[in-house]
């Protein structure tokens, strides 16, 4: 899921702006959630219990506080989001780079100029979450580096994940919660089992034995499929 956060005090803009990312959405069919607010004092009160946004659409010239005051605050509270500002005037780069702006597009909105950030800040965002595994839990988001992750298995209505350094559970689906692990170094055992490759020790025809010490029972049907997804990471590590 992306999450996007619009902040504009103008209400035709705003409208404006949450239909082209809704639209974007849906031709690409990316699973999009996206929130809305007309000023930097709504965003504070409200977003604060919502989700970590992964994109900011803050207009520049708003009320008693700004869209550069209202980032330089953001990013004082230890948010990763990306930043796009919106300006009618081309004035505030410098300020607009010591918040970590990724860019700035001039009012009135370009569509095509838009729709073209939106899709190198997608990629971005999805780049960098391939290296990571996000997972909420309320208003909180946690971010493991997939590196960490030594095993993850379901646990009835639960997923537990097994890292280096701790063990995570929470509510979820196991098949929702590790699909974003397919292509990845991970490969599923058996039912509502799912190993890091990167962990494992040793093979065979029952058991995997991981580098923590933990041993992972091995579906027959799997044990040959294991094995050649085994010797193929090796393979790409070596390259």
């Amino acid at each position: 899921m992306f999450h996007i956060a619009i902040c504009e005090d103008d209400g035709a803009s705003r409208s404006y702006e949450e239909e082209l990312v809704r639209s974007w959405a849906r031709d690409h069919q990316y699973k999009v959630t996206v929130d809305t607010y007309c000023s930097a004092e709504q965003f504070l009160f409200e977003a604060e219990d919502r989700q970590e946004y992964d994109l900011l659409v803050l207009d520049i010239q708003m009320g008693d506080m700004n869209g550069m005051e209202l980032a330089a605050k953001l990013r004082a509270g230890g948010t990763r989001a990306a930043i796009l500002f919106l300006t009618g005037v081309p004035d505030y780069a410098l300020e607009g780079y010591e918040v970590g702006a990724v860019r700035y597009l001039l009012k009135p909105l370009k569509e095509e100029e838009f729709l073209e950030l939106l899709d190198v800040l997608f990629e971005k965002a999805m780049q960098a979450r391939r290296r990571f595994y996000l997972f909420e839990q309320g208003a909180n988001v946690c971010r493991i580096p997939l590196s960490d992750i030594v095993y993850m298995e379901a646990r009835g209505h639960y997923v537990c994940m097994h890292t280096v350094s701790e063990k995570l559970e929470w509510k979820a689906v196991f098949s929702a919660a590790t699909e974003e692990l397919a292509g990845e170094n991970f490969f599923l055992l058996k039912r509502g089992l799912l190993v890091n490759l990167e962990h494992v020790e040793k093979i065979t025809r029952t058991d995997c034995l991981l580098d923590q010490g933990d041993l992972l029972p091995v579906s027959r049907e799997r044990y040959r499929e294991l094995n050649e997804a085994f010797i193929a990471y090796y393979r790409r590590q070596a390259d």
